[in-house]
């Protein structure tokens, strides 16, 4: 099941990003960066990203074999 839905979030929460910082190079008084939505979102695309790639590490590995 994780293997489904977590890249999925993965790329969503790095385009949120991804906007997010475009937004804030254009009109840096929003501040959207620097603000707690953004570091609770910056938390949880840390951690899906790396849960993301201990899973892909687990896939190849057993794959491999």
């Amino acid at each position: 099941m994780s293997g489904k839905i977590l890249p999925h979030i993965v790329i969503v929460l790095a385009a949120m990003f991804i906007t997010f910082w475009i937004l804030d190079q254009l009109n840096p008084i929003m501040n959207f960066i620097n603000n707690s939505i953004s570091n609770v979102l910056l938390l949880l695309f840390s951690i899906t990203s790396l849960v993301n790639a201990i899973f892909s590490i687990v896939w190849y590995r057993r794959s491999k074999k």
